[in-house]
């Protein structure tokens, strides 16, 4: 955190505190004061654990440092609200930044409040203190005890009326007429409940007659109370009764506290909390509490239709017209989605970024969502005018229709957000309807991916090793390493299903480089094992390893630890992390890619490319890069097999010996002689494959680098 910022901050603050009260401390005193509020401030707003009572104890603060001016809050409270978000930076995805700092807005002003109160209530203690030593030392020092009662009384900043025991006013303090607007002496001999509502009336003169009768010593509440003016004001009442030596009530004294203020404060504070600053729509958390009462509310078996919407290209419109653009495109879309649902028992929310919701409450029939998704397309992609430009989305759309038995909101949020991500590469302006077996499958791979981390921490990762050979005499020309995962509940899993479950979450580049690592040191070790030359160990690159930027650095590390020579390690990426369908290089990443594999080659280490199924992709691959050798993907195998045209076989074959003749080596997936004899006719050099030998652990590829040292 930039400590300028910081410091701009709380001098920013000091000069609102300065401005609006007397400040008993000097300057350099109150800055280093409230640089230290500002720390607390920050820390809590970027706290992985977000606690906002922090704003609380900063109120309380304020008010133990005597900031308590007429003005120090509100001029407070618009600093923290304008200033913080921007002083925070850049905020981790995912985190409602407005939502935090209204909640720590909201807690600093409670905090403030409370404390203000408290020491108000603590100076009405004194003034009934003074009171009780003036009756009991009215013999002693009548005078003096009558003069320092009416020094307190008058000079107060508490509102106070003394009133007899049938409520009639005695006597008002200046203070108490300025907060109600009356001239002084005008509400001498009315009775003190006439200022309060016809409603409330009643509940105030009994807690009034519990004092008069010895019932209560002292009563504190919360009431509305109408002014001079006519206006009303939100007061706390605080009142207690006066008793003589014989204990005989002799006046009641009502101090009144206007908290008007600090109570629209508080409600636009909490409106700030649960509503989004932007489009005013109510927040996920709103939405969710929302979503639990209407759960709670409805008959078991009505059916909820809870949507859940993603703009389509929003950031080229943020990217390409400004972000003024797109924050009026936000709330054109919320005016727009409350049109939509107009004659329907539905909310309408913002979960954050250009994401929205709509839960659907159930009318006189089942909503047609089909049709209803329609209907908020057509309205979305309405254009609205900037500058002359016309500005319009679409929306991708997860759709879930659930009866309200035994469903739970954070499991019906989930899935809404889940059938949203699964459409989501479809294309655009698309829609779909949550499915159960669909949701399983993906959950059950995000399981995997989620489990990973702690499968490599615990070694039930494996790398198992498969034997390379020629199609024409078997002669072994490298070993394949790959992964498996002993799962505990699942049992064996392939080297796909790792790095399918890799590749969802960061951990593929750790796992990768555990790989990459352990394969070279098995390499090393059988070189030391047999004494003689050991083939290339031929690893398959995931496509986030192809596209990494660290990737050349990570393959020197494991060089240089290790000992193994480049040339003994070959390194293939996937052909789809070059280049798209079209030959076109697959945006910044393929690029990157190509880099990688250029500058190994240069490094020395023999580059490939797997998954291979020919098309322009393809090709461009090979035409573009040095590659040494190309592994045909496994699914080509199965496609000839199945092709009595042998149209296939014949463009393959084309294919396969245009590669061969740029001095490619061509490895094809074999798992039977007759797959064996068509890839050696169509004239692919090498295979892997379950008859040449399965993955297995190093023992198993051992006999055969035997057989090959001694030959």
């Amino acid at each position: 955190m930039n400590r300028a910022a910081l410091e701009l901050f709380a001098r920013r603050w000091a000069d609102a505190i300065a401005g609006a009260s007397y400040v008993s401390m000097g300057s350099d005193e109150l800055m280093a004061h409230l640089l230290g509020l500002t720390d607390q401030l920050v820390e809590a707003a970027l706290a992985a654990e977000f606690d906002p009572s922090v704003g609380r104890r900063i109120g309380v603060d304020m008010v133990d440092a005597h900031f308590t001016g007429t003005e120090t809050l509100g001029a407070t409270v618009a600093l923290i609200v304008e200033r913080l978000p921007d002083l925070l930076g850049k905020f981790p995805q995912g985190v409602d930044l407005a939502s935090r700092v209204a909640q720590l807005t909201g807690n600093v002003a409670a905090g403030y409040a409370n404390a203000l109160r408290e020491r108000s209530l603590d100076e009405q203690d004194a003034i009934y203190r003074a009171g009780l030593r003036a009756r009991r030392q009215a013999e002693q020092a009548l005078t003096a005890s009558e003069a320092r009662f009416r020094g307190v009384f008058h000079t107060s900043p508490v509102a106070i009326a003394i009133s007899d025991p049938d409520g009639r006013i005695l006597q008002t303090n200046r203070s108490l007429d300025d907060t109600l607007g009356y001239r002084p002496g005008e509400l001498l001999g009315r009775q003190l409940t006439e200022l309060f509502a016809a409603d409330d009336r009643p509940i105030v003169e009994e807690h009034y007659r519990g004092l008069a009768t010895g019932r209560d010593s002292r009563f504190r509440v919360r009431f509305p109370l109408r002014l001079a003016d006519g206006e009303t004001a939100v007061i706390y009442l605080d009142a207690a009764v006066l008793l003589d030596d014989e204990q005989v009530p002799q006046c009641i004294v009502t101090m009144i506290d206007d908290i008007t203020d600090l109570r629209l404060l508080e409600q636009r504070l909490q409106h700030q909390t649960l509503h989004d600053v932007q489009t005013g729509l109510p927040n996920r958390q709103y939405f969710v509490t929302h979503l639990e009462k209407v759960l709670g509310q409805l008959d078991p078996s009505a059916v909820v239709t809870l949507i859940h919407l993603d703009l389509d290209g929003f950031s080229a419109i943020n990217d390409g017209l400004g972000h003024h653009v797109g924050e009026q495109l936000l709330d054109v879309v919320a005016r727009r989605l409350e049109w939509v649902v107009a004659d329907q028992r539905a909310m309408v929310a913002r979960l954050g970024a250009d994401e929205y919701a709509i839960l659907i409450e159930p009318g006189d029939s089942i909503l047609d969502v089909g049709t209803f998704a329609e209907k908020i397309n057509t309205e979305l992609a309405e254009p609205f005018y900037v500058d002359g430009i016309g500005v319009a989305v679409t929306a991708t759309i997860g759709i879930v229709q659930r009866r309200v038995a035994r469903t739970l909101p954070e499991e019906l949020m989930r899935a809404a957000s889940a059938t949203l991500r699964r459409i989501r590469g479809r294309g655009k302006r698309q829609w779909t309807l949550f499915d159960p077996e669909i949701d399983a499958a993906n959950r059950a791979r995000l399981q995997l991916a989620a489990a990973m981390p702690g499968a490599l921490e615990s070694g039930e990762l494996h790398v198992t090793y498969q034997p390379v050979v020629t199609l024409n005499g078997g002669r072994l020309v490298g070993v394949e390493a790959a992964l498996n995962w002993q799962h505990p509940q699942l049992g064996m899993l392939s080297n796909e299903q790792c790095v399918q479950a890799a590749e969802r979450t960061g951990v593929v580049h750790e796992v990768g480089q555990w790989l990459l690592r352990t394969a070279a040191e098995q390499a090393v070790c059988w070189q030391q094992r047999t004494a003689a030359k050991v083939p290339p160990m031929m690893i398959n690159l995931t496509p986030s390893q192809a596209q990494d930027p660290d990737l050349v650095a990570r393959v020197r590390a494991v060089l240089e630890e290790t000992g193994l020579a480049p040339a003994e390690l070959e390194l293939r990426a996937p052909v789809a992390a070059i280049r798209t369908v079209t030959g076109e290089l697959d945006d910044e990443g393929g690029g990157q890619a190509e880099d990688n594999l250029r500058v190994l080659t240069e490094l020395g280490v023999r580059a490939g490319l797997y998954d291979f199924g020919g098309g322009i992709r393809g090709l461009r691959c090979v035409a573009d890069l040095s590659a040494c050798v190309l592994r045909i993907a496994q699914p080509v195998s199965h496609q000839l097999a199945e092709d009595p045209s042998q149209i296939l076989a014949q463009a393959a074959q084309a294919l396969v010996h245009i590669i061969r003749d740029a001095g490619v080596d061509v490895v094809a997936p074999v798992d039977t002689a007759e797959q064996a004899a068509d890839w050696a006719r169509i004239g692919a050099n090498w295979a892997i494959g379950a008859l040449f030998g399965p993955p297995s652990e190093s023992q198993g590829v051992e006999p055969l680098l035997d057989a090959l040292a001694d030959s």
